[in-house]
């Protein structure tokens, strides 16, 4: 065909002859270049598995990365900030494709948290189109992370800690590792010589799995998040040991965290010997083979602060994945009171931490405006002793015989700024700071709302830290009263003489208010306990306590069925905690060891189960011993449901109390900060008040009364987890 009869033909043909042939053209061209465009490559798996990649601490991170199936793993290509860093990825499995190793040299991202300093490359040797990228944020050990700023001033205890001088102004240590070993005589002592021969009185210990070893106990201190932390494991130490330390078959991978007591503001690093990781209390899970950790910033007497509590626990957890080389099966924790409390708090706050919790004497949070109450209820008695009797007054307090007194003594201090001994500092120049109203409004505040500003807030114009208490329109006694256990009288004269707390902490005549703002803030932020999400409700807790025959232990046992109401209103259910309740006579630290043996066969079932994460599969692998139960004085167990039944076996050995709020009208689940008002109601007094009695309750209560059957004035739910301070 010539050029000429080609051209007269396109013409006749018309457009859309002309688009076909544009089409078979371009689709010859594409088939001669190759067609479409070929997949892109497999992309790698990369990971962090000590921490998430945006909260990385410390400049390392324990990496990990898994191949596509057509890259070798020799080909593997990693760099850091541009650096090549494959060498450092040392733990090579062929069957799973990974490598894994420790990589360092982390710069610092000056605390942003959306920085992105830090970039992992990991590229195909043979293939460079071949690559993904991981961003990491890294931040200082001392932290912090997500807790807000550091409070200042802060004094060191290194040296009282046995880690000698501070290396900075963080109170920074070098880490120090000694090596204990357990006696015949039922104690630890030192192992001078580590790699030397055997002391004569060593003895075994056969781990929850079986293994027989030397009980060996490898000690490692040092310092994070301000925090000394002490991590203990077995371990049998030997000349040939490699250069990098790693844990022995003594370890049966599981971790355990110890919480411990009180509630405090101080502005101190905390000493915490290296015996408080031995004893008794350390024999319970290292005899078994698990690895035990705490840290001065893990006890609820330095700050009580959750958050810091729960961001200091994800740095040292992130510090035992690092230096044991893999994650642990799973992590649980132990602890009583103050200890109670973090775990609890920590589970809601930042879940995946903590897979199970021993909380041991339990209160649900440090923040319980009940107790520091008892101090405005006191008074009242002691202006009037013929008067307030004992049995009056426990009419009035709900809780046993002098709890009330036990906690006017000690928690009730936590809130008054001028308790200089609270702040716990020993420098002069610190003490001279230390806030007082006339001579000093602009000092140090002893007290733990300060210590948690950064999530309360300050008051308009000043650095004091808001304050979430409120006692308008509680009528203390009123079950008292109903009951005909005080009299009307008696009834008015205690509400219009209980006052309130100033806002340094003060007693005062008139009652307080909430500062505006601080109750959102203290629900919403979860320093107030809600038990919602799946922190609390997707773990095992069993709760334990050996004190329930004691007179005045501020260690009430309704604390237990609180906390179980919370998380019946949260979740519909409460099937995941168990509560055991003992006398004295109970052995503490056997009930201990019984609880962490029913907690590992709880833990390794529900890991052994593949289904979702769910309370349904907590609740489907409880062992056969997860019940509620008490031992009588004769140490007889009783597996009976807890309550507050008084005809149940359990609750005639050990009879469950109130608490001043539950008197008041507060229904179980006690988490209301302040009342939403109702108007007085003459229907809700079973007994009978003359016409100026009436006037005199409408004077006491001008606003109100407490409606119970409402949420809280401000009681938001809890914004999220993980939270950075402060909130928005």
């Amino acid at each position: 065909m010539t050029e000429r009869t080609f051209e007269r033909r396109r013409r006749q043909a018309g457009p859309r002859a002309a688009l076909a042939a544009l089409s078979l053209a371009g689709a010859m061209l594409l088939a001669a270049c190759g067609g479409h465009d070929d997949p892109a490559p497999a992309a790698f798996e990369v990971k962090t598995l000590s921490s998430r990649p945006d909260m990385v601490s410390g400049g390392d991170t324990l990496l990990q990365v898994r191949a596509p199936e057509d890259v070798a793993l020799d080909k593997v290509r990693v760099s850091l900030n541009g650096k090549d860093v494959t060498s450092q990825l040392t733990t090579r499995d062929e069957p799973s494709r990974t490598l894994r190793g420790l990589v360092s040299g982390l710069t610092e991202d000056a605390g942003s948290p959306t920085g992105s300093g830090n970039t992992v490359v990991v590229t195909n040797a043979d293939v460079s189109a071949q690559r993904t990228e991981l961003k990491l944020v890294n931040y200082p050990i001392a932290g912090p992370i997500l807790s807000g700023p550091h409070i200042t001033p802060y004094e060191c205890r290194t040296v009282q800690n046995g880690l000698g001088n501070p290396l900075d102004g963080n109170c920074s240590a070098t880490t120090q590792v000694v090596w204990y070993y357990r006696t015949a005589a039922g104690t630890f002592a030192p192992l001078a010589d580590p790699t030397g021969p055997r002391p004569a009185d060593l003895v075994n210990t056969t781990t929850n799995e079986g293994r027989t070893v030397p009980y060996i106990v490898r000690v490692e201190s040092g310092t994070i998040n301000r925090g000394v932390y002490r991590l203990a494991v077995l371990d049998n130490p030997a000349k040939e040991s490699p250069p990098t330390w790693k844990p022995g078959p003594g370890w049966n991978r599981k971790l355990i965290v110890y919480f411990d007591c009180c509630g405090s503001a101080q502005y101190n690093q905390g000493v915490h010997p290296i015996t408080s990781i031995l004893g008794d209390l350390g024999h319970v899970p290292l005899s078994r083979g698990f690895a035990f950790v705490n840290s001065t910033e893990l006890w609820n007497n330095q700050h009580a602060n959750p958050h810091l509590q729960g961001e200091t626990l994800m740095m040292i957890k992130e510090h035992v994945i690092e230096a044991f080389g893999e994650v642990p099966k799973w992590t649980a924790g132990s602890g009583g009171s103050g200890g109670a409390i973090q775990q609890y708090l920590i589970a809601q706050l930042y879940p995946g931490l903590l897979d199970g919790i021993q909380p041991i004497v339990s209160f649900p949070e440090s923040l319980m405006p009940e107790v520091m109450e008892c101090r405005l209820l006191n008074n009242v008695y002691k202006a009037a002793p013929a008067v307030w009797t004992t049995e009056k007054q426990n009419a009035v307090n709900g809780f046993n015989t002098n709890t009330c007194t036990s906690w006017d003594l000690s928690f009730a201090s936590i809130i008054k700024s001028d308790n200089a001994a609270g702040c716990g500092l020993l420098e002069p120049a610190n003490q001279a700071k230390v806030f007082n109203r006339a001579t000093n409004p602009g000092g140090i505040r002893c007290d733990f709302f300060q210590t948690n500003v950064s999530l309360l807030g300050t008051r308009p114009g000043t650095q004091e830290a808001r304050r979430p208490i409120d006692n308008i329109g509680i009528q203390y006694g009123l079950a008292a009263l109903n009951r005909g256990a005080i009299t009307v009288q008696e009834f008015l004269d205690l509400n219009e003489r209980v006052g309130g707390y100033d806002g340094d902490g003060n007693p005062r005549a008139a009652r307080m208010q909430a500062d505006a703002g601080a109750l959102e803030a203290t629900y919403s932020g979860g320093f107030k306990n809600s038990f919602t999400g799946a922190g609390l409700s997707g773990i095992p807790i069993i709760t334990q306590r050996n004190n329930a025959d004691s007179v005045g232990d501020i260690h009430d046992t309704t604390q237990d069925l609180i906390i179980r109401a919370r998380l019946q209103r949260a979740n519909g259910r409460s099937d995941n905690q168990v509560i055991w309740t003992a006398g004295s006579t109970l052995n503490l630290y056997a009930m201990m060891g019984a609880s962490l043996d029913l907690l590992n066969t709880w833990l390794d079932n529900i890991a052994a189960d593949t289904a979702p994460a769910s309370i349904d599969k907590v609740v489907r692998n409880k062992p056969a011993g997860a019940k509620d139960a008490c031992w009588d004085k004769a140490n007889t167990r009783i597996d009976e449901v807890a309550s507050l039944d008084p005809a149940a076996q359990c609750n005639k050995v050990y009879p469950r109390f109130g608490t001043p709020r539950m008197v008041a009208g507060a229904p179980l689940t006690n988490d209301v900060l302040k009342c939403q008002l109702k108007p007085v109601d003459m229907a809700d007094y079973a007994v009978p008040f003359s016409d100026a009695d009436k006037a005199r309750l409408g004077g006491i209560f001008p606003a109100g009364v407490c409606d119970w059957s409402k949420a809280g004035a401000g009681q938001l739910p809890l914004k999220g987890t993980y939270l950075r301070l402060p909130l928005d």
